[in-house]
C-alpha cells in the first residue's frame, strides 16, 4: 500500500514538472517581448539584456527538466529543486522588473504567481521565505539602479507602491497556504477513507467465502444419510465377497476380483465427488459443456435421501453448448437450486422435477421446474435477500439463494424466477455463451506445457 509521504513525494514531482512546462512558455514570451521591443516598439533601452535573460531561463529550465527525469526522489532533493527553481525565477523576474520600469513595471504583478508556486512546492512556513527573497531581490535591484529615491524631499509614491506590493505578497502566501492546508487535510481524509474501504472490502470477501463454504457444509449435512447409504452398499458387497473368499478361496475367480475393484472404484468416485464439492470455491475458469455441468449437479443430489421419492426428468437441448465458467461455483448453485426444489415438492402428491437446458441466442439456459406449492407474490421480491427464508427454524439458513445469485452474477449471468401459488416454480440460470476470443484464449492457455 502507498504511504501518505510517498503520495506527497509523487505530487511534488508532478508539480515540479508542471512548473518546468510552464517555464518554457515564460522564457519564450520574454524572448519574443525583447525582440518585439528591439525591432518595433523601442520602449526599453535594455532589450538586449532582456533577451539574454529569456535565453538564460530556457537554459536553466532545460537543466531542471533533466534533473526531474527520475521517477522517484526523496523529500530533501525535492525541496532543494523547488528552492532552486524559485530563486532563479525570482532573480530573473527581479532583473526584468528593474529594466522595465521598476516599481511601475507591469511585471511587478507576476511575483504574486511565484508566491502561489512557492506555496505549492515548499512547506507551509517556508513559503514566507520565498516572499522575503522576492522583496530582498527586487529592493536590491531597484536600489542599485537608483530607482528607489531617498525619502527627503521627494514623493513617497514609489515607497508606498513597494509597501503595498510587499503586503500583497504576504497575503498571497497566507491565502495560498490556507487553501493548500485545507486540500492536504481533505486528501488525508480521502486516503484514510480509501484504506478503510479497502479493508472492509477485503473483510466482506472473506466473509462471503466463509458463507459459501458454510452453505456447502449445510448441503453436505442434508445429504449425509444418502452418502452413508451410497458407501454402505459397495462396502457390503466387498465384505460379502471377502467372507466368501475366506471360506472358499478356490472360488475367487477373475470375475469376482473385477467386481471387487468395481466396488472400490465406486467408493473412490463417491469420495472424489464429495471432496470436490466440499473444497472451498476457487476462481478457476474452465470451458465446460452445459450437460456435463448439470449431470455433475444431479449426481451430487442423488445422495439426498428425499431424492428417491422425487421423479427427475431430463430435457436436455440437442444443440451442444459450451460455457466459460467457474465449475465449483456453478455446481454449488445447481445443488442449492435442486435441493430447494426437492424441499418445495415435499408435500406434493407426485413430486416431480424437470431439468432443462436450452441455447437461446447468445445465452445458455438451465431451468429447474418443480410441481410444488409455488412462491407467494409477497415473497417473490425477497427470495434472493440474505437470511430470508420461509422454512421452519433449523431447516434453512436463508443464504442459499443469496449466495447462488451472487455466484451466477460473477459468471456474468442471472437467475430468473417464474412462480405462482399452486403451479410450482421454475428457476432459470441464464449464462452467456463464451465469445470466440474467450474460447481461443482458453485453448491457448490449455495448450501451454506444464512446468515440471
Amino acid at each position: 500500500m502507498i504511504r501518505s509521504d510517498q503520495v506527497q513525494d509523487r505530487m511534488l514531482l508532478v508539480r515540479l514538472r508542471w512548473f518546468v512546462r510552464l517555464r518554457w512558455l515564460a522564457g519564450l514570451t520574454v524572448i519574443a517581448g525583447a525582440l518585439a521591443d528591439r525591432w518595433i516598439m523601442h520602449w526599453y533601452p535594455k532589450n538586449q539584456d532582456i533577451l539574454f535573460v529569456g535565453l538564460a531561463i530556457l537554459i536553466y529550465n532545460l537543466m531542471f527538466r533533466s534533473l526531474l527525469g527520475h521517477a522517484v526522489f526523496g523529500r530533501r532533493r525535492g525541496t532543494v529543486l523547488s528552492w532552486g527553481q524559485i530563486v532563479l525565477d525570482l532573480g530573473a523576474l527581479s532583473l526584468l522588473t528593474m529594466w522595465t520600469g521598476g516599481v511601475t513595471s507591469p511585471l511587478m504583478g507576476f511575483f504574486v504567481f511565484h508566491m502561489v508556486f512557492a506555496s505549492l512546492l515548499l512547506p507551509r512556513h517556508t513559503a514566507y521565505a520565498g516572499a522575503a527573497v522576492s522583496v530582498i531581490m527586487v529592493t536590491a535591484c531597484l536600489w542599485f539602479s537608483g530607482q528607489i529615491p531617498p525619502t527627503e524631499g521627494v514623493e513617497m509614491y514609489p515607497r508606498l507602491v513597494m509597501a503595498g506590493w510587499i503586503l500583497t505578497l504576504a497575503l498571497t502566501v497566507y491565502l495560498a497556504n490556507s487553501i493548500m492546508r485545507s486540500l492536504r487535510r481533505h486528501r488525508t481524509r480521502l486516503l484514510s477513507q480509501n484504506h478503510r474501504v479497502r479493508a472492509m472490502a477485503k473483510t466482506l470477501r472473506l466473509q462471503q467465502q466463509t458463507m459459501i463454504q458454510h452453505e456447502k457444509m449445510v448441503a453436505m449435512g442434508q445429504m449425509a444419510a444418502g452418502v452413508a447409504h451410497e458407501i454402505a452398499n459397495p462396502l457390503a458387497n466387498i465384505d460379502s465377497m471377502l467372507q466368501l473368499a475366506e471360506r472358499h478361496p478356490d472360488r475367487m475367480t477373475g470375475e469376482k476380483l473385477t467386481t471387487l475393484r468395481q466396488q472400490a472404484a465406486r467408493i473412490r468416485q463417491i469420495l472424489s465427488q464429495l471432496t470436490n464439492f466440499s473444497h472451498p470455491t476457487d476462481m478457476h475458469w474452465e470451458m465446460m459443456p452445459i450437460i456435463d455441468l448439470v449431470e455433475t449437479g444431479l449426481a451430487m443430489v442423488r445422495f439426498d435421501r428425499r431424492h428417491r421419492a422425487v421423479l427427475i426428468e431430463r430435457d436436455f437441448s440437442p444443440t451442444p453448448c459450451l460455457l466459460h465458467i467457474q465449475p465449483h461455483a456453478m455446481q454449488q448453485v445447481l445443488i442449492n437450486l435442486l435441493l430447494n426444489a426437492i424441499d418445495a415438492v415435499g408435500s406434493a402428491t407426485n413430486p416431480k422435477l424437470i431439468v432443462r437446458t436450452r441455447c437461446v441466442g447468445n445465452e445458455c439456459h438451465i431451468s429447474i421446474t418443480d410441481n410444488g406449492t409455488g412462491i407467494p407474490p409477497e415473497h417473490k421480491d425477497h427470495i434472493f435477500e440474505p437470511f430470508f427464508t420461509t422454512k421452519p427454524v433449523g431447516k434453512g439458513t436463508g443464504l442459499g439463494l443469496a449466495i447462488s445469485y451472487s455466484l451466477v452474477n460473477k459468471q456474468g449471468g442471472r437467475i430468473e424466477v417464474d412462480s405462482a401459488p399452486g403451479r410450482g416454480t421454475t428457476m432459470t440460470i441464464v449464462l452467456p455463451k463464451p465469445t470466440a476470443a474467450t474460447a481461443v484464449n482458453h485453448l491457448t492457455i490449455s495448450a501451454k506445457p506444464s512446468v515440471p
